[in-house]
């Protein structure tokens, strides 16, 4: 059975986020994520609400806005192109890069067909589902 998109989300993050933090650990990679651009996942009375940036220093107050919320999970930065390009970096080693238009193609070598990141989206998780599950592959994910 293949892999969910959320799973292969997932995995991805996971080994972005510790692949630019240079740590196998994914909680210690997550530690050091945490600060201005890093989102977190609180649960409130209203649902669960996404907070972007140190809680503390953006203006949001726990106490004063939602004084039942509590931490669900740090969740990590966006994985933007350069994030996913420094992991590929690093886990694969040598990646090849042409741009074309709209589109960034990244090859893991001369041999293997390009995978398309489109420009205008800013994060890996808005790129198609196939350069999702490209990625994945790129990064050692295996589909069934």
């Amino acid at each position: 059975m293949s892999k969910t998109l959320q799973e292969i989300q997932e995995f991805n993050r996971r080994k972005i986020i510790c692949a630019v933090n240079g740590t196998q650990d994914y909680e210690e990679a997550l530690k050091k994520e945490e600060g201005d651009s890093c989102h977190y996942l609180y649960k409130t009375n209203f649902g669960e609400r996404e907070i972007i940036g140190d809680p503390r220093r953006c203006g949001y107050n726990r106490e004063k806005h939602h004084p039942d919320a509590f931490l669900l999970k740090v969740i990590g930065k966006p994985l933007t192109l350069d994030r996913v390009l420094m992991a590929l970096s690093r886990i694969c080693g040598k990646t090849l890069i042409s741009v074309y238009g709209n589109l960034l193609g990244i090859q893991k070598d001369k041999y293997s067909d390009y995978i398309d990141f489109e420009l205008t989206k800013p994060t890996l998780e808005e790129q198609s589902e196939e350069t999702q599950r490209a990625i994945y592959e790129l990064l050692g994910g295996e589909n069934e």
